[in-house]
């Protein structure tokens, strides 16, 4: 396969700081290798300057491409959002804070051109990360490839590379709570893995917090895996199990050895439990059920506040069962404006 032009998508959520040297290296990296590229970055509703460099960045480069996203949508709408608007024969997600390299595109490029159509790029190791950090990514990748049968690969973030159909086949997901590692992991065709070793942040802060991993991991499991509700389903069994043995127990003290025990701490402790139990299973179902109606509303999954340098049919268009706007808004558009997947 040969690859003329190359898309760069590129979320950014506060990321003045990183912005001018992330663009002066992915520069450099397009003019090694002599293609051509367009650098689709998404501002997802930043409070700092990124509007401003990015509008910036526009004015002076043609090939850069803009989508301001009217309120911050998170990283993986944020990508959901420039896969819409990219045009490449091949397409590049990468975060802005300069922790994945520009300069493996070259070697992704290679790979795409060989046959491939998924390159994952998998770290070796994570420079700048604190041990809390290593432990809970590696507890995750654990559960997660439990939970899907392996289908998740280990120590693979969002900075890959893939080929066109492969783009117009992700783009018909269109569920609002998205996990790309896994959708990038099912969707089959031809997929390869290159190392790297991740660098530390070049400037800011982290935007993924505590409370924003959490939410991630919990995105990812309800999403991608029924584990939970087979998980309950376990233990009900093992505590009816528990509660057999526990009659048994009970019976044989009464009738052969003849103790009468009050057990009263024994009936708060199960009571107490069981409780528990049963609140923790609702809240799993709730979960579920939560999404279901999410999905069933069928709102967009973002909306554009305005673009740079952005044409209005160089949006990716997908099937849909009913009339939607035509402006690009990360929703589905009308059937009669879809293209078929290649």
């Amino acid at each position: 396969m040969h690859v003329d032009l190359i898309s760069v998508i590129v979320p950014c959520y506060d990321e003045s700081e990183t912005l001018p040297e992330f663009y002066r290296r992915v520069c450099a990296v397009a003019k090694s290798l002599g293609r051509r590229f367009e650098f689709v970055f998404v501002n997802d509703g930043s409070r700092d300057e990124t509007a401003a460099v990015l509008d910036e960045l526009a004015e002076r480069d043609r090939r850069v491409k803009v989508v301001h996203l009217a309120q911050n949508r998170g990283h993986q709408i944020a990508l959901t959002a420039g896969m819409d608007h990219a045009s490449g024969d091949m397409v590049v997600t990468i975060d802005a804070d300069l922790q994945d390299p520009p300069e493996l595109i070259g070697e992704m490029l290679s790979r795409i051109e060989e046959g491939f159509d998924v390159v994952h790029a998998q770290r070796d190791s994570r420079a700048g990360e604190t041990v809390f950090k290593l432990a809970t990514a590696r507890l995750f990748y654990v559960m997660m490839r439990r939970m899907t049968g392996g289908r998740v690969i280990e120590n693979c973030g969002d900075f890959r590379a893939f080929s066109r159909p492969v783009l117009e086949v992700i783009c018909h997901f269109r569920e609002p709570h998205r996990f790309m590692r896994g959708l990038f992991s099912e969707v089959g065709f031809r997929q390869c893995v290159v190392t790297y070793d991740r660098d530390p942040r070049h400037a800011g802060d982290t935007k993924y917090p505590l409370h924003k991993m959490i939410r991630f991991a919990v995105d990812a499991v309800f999403s991608f895996s029924a584990a939970p509700i087979r998980l309950i389903l376990g233990l009900s069994a093992a505590l009816w199990l528990l509660s057999l043995l526990y009659l048994a127990k009970t019976l044989y003290e009464k009738f052969v050895l003849e103790i009468t025990v009050p057990g009263w701490v024994s009936l708060i402790v199960l009571m107490t439990f069981l409780t528990g139990l049963i609140l923790f299973s609702l809240a799993v179902i709730g979960a579920y059920v939560g999404r279901i109606f999410e999905q069933g509303q069928r709102r967009p999954l973002y909306w554009v506040s305005e673009t740079r340098n952005v044409e209005q049919g160089s949006v990716v268009r997908v099937a849909t069962d009913e009339p939607r706007p035509v402006r690009p808004s990360g929703d589905l558009p009308p059937p009669q404006e879809q293209r078929r997947l290649g």
